[in-house]
């Protein structure tokens, strides 16, 4: 039987670090607001990223990103993730190296399990004239 795991945070950030002989993890540039020179916004690279325990058996994972304005989903990605017991941690990271939002505005970037939320995170994509 299969048990939706929890999420502790979720993040976006431009680059993860995992330090090789303690397996740390190092979140760069951690960020909910990005300014961006053009509209509509220029792509930029990021990574989604968030620690899943309490889960156990194969739980599928959607992360969805959706203007919050309109509720459309912009961006969407499905994963596996296996738990062998409810103690393991489960590093789930996503690394968008090309996405262009759609337009300026608020999105949600939402981690569901099976389909149910277990994490969100609201974003800003704000134009500042002569700032990246």
């Amino acid at each position: 039987m299969k048990q939706h795991p929890a999420a502790i945070g979720l993040f976006l950030c431009e680059q993860v670090i995992i330090e090789e002989g303690t397996h740390n993890v190092t979140l760069v540039n951690s960020f909910t607001r990005r300014t961006v020179r053009h509209d509509p916004p220029e792509s930029f690279p990021f990574i989604i990223f968030a620690l899943l325990t309490d889960g156990t058996g194969q739980v599928p994972l959607q992360l969805q990103v959706e203007r919050l304005d309109t509720l459309e989903t912009v961006f969407r990605a499905e994963t596996i993730a296996l738990f062998n017991h409810p103690l393991q941690e489960i590093r789930f990271r996503l690394r968008l190296r090309s996405f262009s939002f759609p337009v300026l505005g608020d999105y949600g970037v939402v981690l569901c399990a099976d389909g149910e939320p277990i994490a969100q995170r609201k974003l800003q994509i704000l134009y500042v004239e002569g700032q990246e």
